[in-house]
């Protein structure tokens, strides 16, 4: 905790690096700036690695190189979501919520806040910025209309959309924020930040509205992240936030208990480490589990024993997870988080699992460039979380740091 009372993470002091032309990394909040203005142009730079080899180095050990076909893959999901920007600035999706194993949407194909947020942060993913780059309009536009629909209590919603929506704005307007330092931005985001601290329950976690009082750990990994990129930006956020959330985290792990001389859980219940929510009968599975190891990482938490439980859970269950509910939202939520837990943890466990998850994502690709995504929100959705996935090397989000 610093003199001001806020949370501080624990990054290490680096300084910029340079490895085969391209500037790496600075300490603090000069990371994103630094960036955009010392670095090569987005489209070059990934041109360039595609063509003679380059590899980004990732923050968790070990160098990536950046493919044709990544790139290939990249490219063609952000022309389709620039084809599929109305207007207006947003993109569509359905309005909806899970029910078991589905999604009954309450709106079909209206204006949806979480998917404009994600497909805004999957063109920042690949080095796009408001007024910037090929897409500079398109994220422009979509900044735009996130920004327009905060309320004056800081809840960004609109036809019906949640806690999940609110903090997928939250973090795409951090993201913008900490990169261009937009005044109206800034605004928006103070109090859409406000609205999450204030709506934190006695639990420590958040659930679909905001002032609930139960909690869930597939919404708070979200508030949690958005926090993160905030602070990232300069936003204060109280350390006591972040504190409640970490131990909420780790009252919601599975212990394992022995049966039968075998260490596992209940099958109705899932073996995952992490819990939907803090009941003994919740279920735990491989979206919980990289939830729960995301929040640890995002909270500045790198070496708790229930991180390696979680990864080895994660590495053991992916194929499983990923033959079984690929083009299913669960699919690309899990993935989302997953792909993020285990960029932060680096090494052998992330190389493996990117290697897979990014074939996997390239032979689910449509001819038009996009993913589709049957049940849940719609191709939009899909299409941004997929080409995120992909665009995790490039390292251009402030978020993708430790």
């Amino acid at each position: 905790m610093n003199s001001s009372g806020t949370w501080a993470l624990p990054f290490p002091r680096r300084y910029l690096s340079r490895k085969n032309g391209a500037f790496l990394l600075l300490p603090g909040l000069g990371t994103a700036l630094a960036l955009f203005f010392f670095l090569p142009s987005a489209s070059a730079q990934k041109t360039k690695a595609a063509t003679q080899g380059t590899t980004v180095s990732s923050i968790g050990g070990g160098n990536w190189e950046v493919t044709r076909e990544i790139q290939e893959a990249t490219d063609a999901g952000l022309a389709y979501l620039a084809k599929t920007q109305n207007p207006e600035g947003y993109w569509a999706g359905h309005v909806g919520y899970k029910i078991n194993n589905s999604y009954q949407p309450t709106m079909r194909g209206a204006a949806h806040v979480g998917v404009t947020a994600l497909a805004a942060m999957a063109f920042m993913a690949c080095g796009e910025l408001p007024q910037k780059g090929k897409y500079g309009k398109v994220v422009a536009k979509a900044i735009d209309f996130l920004a327009a629909h905060t309320e004056e209590n800081g809840y960004i919603t609109l036809n019906g959309t949640r806690m999940y929506s609110h903090a997928f704005a939250t973090l795409a307007l951090a993201e913008v924020y900490g990169m261009t330092r937009d005044r109206r931005v800034h605004k928006a985001l103070q109090r859409s930040i406000d609205l999450i601290v204030q709506s934190q329950n006695r639990e420590g976690g958040w659930r679909y509205k905001p002032f609930a009082q139960q909690s869930d750990m597939s919404i708070t990994v979200c508030q949690v992240m958005a926090l993160r990129a905030a602070r990232n930006a300069g936003i204060r956020v109280p350390k006591s936030v972040i504190e409640k959330a970490v131990r909420y985290v780790r009252s919601s792990a599975r212990q394992p208990r022995s049966f039968r001389g075998r260490r596992r859980f209940s099958p109705r219940f899932g073996n995952g480490v992490f819990a939907y929510q803090r009941r003994a009968e919740a279920r735990a599975t491989f979206p919980l589990t990289a939830a729960g190891v995301t929040i640890l990482y995002g909270a500045g938490v790198y070496n708790d024993p229930l991180i390696s439980r979680g990864l080895d859970y994660m590495s053991s269950e992916v194929r499983r997870f990923n033959n079984r509910w690929a083009g299913h939202y669960f699919f690309f939520y899990g993935n989302y988080y997953a792909v993020q837990a285990f960029f932060f943890a680096g090494g052998r466990r992330w190389k493996k699992y990117f290697d897979s998850v990014q074939r996997l994502l390239r032979s689910l690709q449509e001819p038009n460039g996009s993913w589709a995504c049957d049940i849940g929100p719609g191709s939009n959705f899909g299409t941004a979380v997929a080409t995120l996935i992909l665009a995790i090397p490039y390292r251009y989000l402030p978020i993708i740091q430790r």
